[in-house]
């Protein structure tokens, strides 16, 4: 619900759109939401960022909605921004987690267009979020054949190797895919596949190191910092490395602390490793 400040920016935002002085609305929508989510300043932003060519400004403020299916409002604005952005890999998924019962129609971006989101990605030092989320202009099977390109990649940083497991997760993809971990090539099939935080050894590894902490609540979030790493390095084939999600747990905190790591004190040397794929 809006507060009286908030009201009046959005009447002041509706009489600037309707002079046609939109960046004027933009700006105050943008101080209204600055205030506060709501869902009628965020879908008229959203708009907004549309009619002014700033689609991806609009996608970046309707993924804030905590439920973008329940209200045909926000559905209706969610497909126009993926449209408006040529994000065709996320429709697909929305389509495959809905399991068709949404059907959105986006196009892909030009195939020249998407010669050079690739040649951008490839060449990048560090990918940036928005790198990344070009990808979802790709094609289908433009996409799929990337993907499997970054994943078998030893070089590649493992974020973004986690990133690309879980979308291809979110298609429901049914064929294999090989992924390169800490060196050597493996096997898995998307559809099998849980995100890493569904996972029951991640779960079971975080629970682990929370118990440990639970009289240091100060220092946990950097331990969980670098358990997430850890366990991101092996995504989505931890259950391949760790056999005891407890005894990882200890040996982590252990090789953090400068301690001998026991079990896994082996392994804990690879992912930490500056080369480690």
């Amino acid at each position: 619900m809006t507060n009286h400040s908030q009201d009046n920016l959005l009447d002041l935002a509706k009489d600037f759109a309707q002079q046609g002085q939109k960046q004027k609305a933009i700006d105050s929508l943008e101080e209204a939401l600055r205030m506060g989510f709501d869902l009628k300043i965020a879908l008229e932003l959203s708009k907004l960022y549309r009619q002014t060519g700033q689609e991806d400004q609009a996608y970046a403020v309707i993924k804030t909605v905590p439920d973008l299916f329940s209200i045909e409002q926000v559905l209706d604005e969610y497909e126009k921004v993926l449209a408006a952005n040529h994000y065709l890999i996320e429709a697909l998924q929305v389509r495959n987690l809905t399991q068709g019962e949404l059907e959105f129609l986006v196009e892909p971006a030009k195939p020249s267009e998407q010669r050079t989101i690739m040649q951008q990605f490839r060449s990048s030092k560090a990918v940036t979020l928005s790198q990344y989320q070009e990808l979802f202009k790709l094609d289908l099977p433009t996409y799929l054949a990337f993907a499997q390109s970054v994943l078998i990649d030893p070089l590649e940083d493992s974020t973004v190797k986690v990133a690309l497991t879980e979308d291809l997760v979110k298609l429901g993809r049914e064929e294999e895919f090989t992924i390169t971990i800490l060196g050597q090539n493996h096997v898995f099939v998307p559809k099998e596949v849980p995100m890493l935080n569904q996972d029951t050894v991640y779960k079971e590894v975080i629970t682990a190191i929370a118990g440990k902490f639970h009289n240091r609540p100060s220092e946990l979030p950097l331990y969980l910092a670098e358990a997430n790493f850890a366990l991101g390095k092996l995504y989505p084939c931890q259950k391949t490395f760790i056999s005891n999600p407890d005894a990882f747990a200890k040996d982590l905190l252990n090789f953090l602390q400068k301690k001998p790591a026991y079990s896994y004190q082996k392994l804990l040397e690879k992912i930490y490793s500056k080369n480690a794929g």
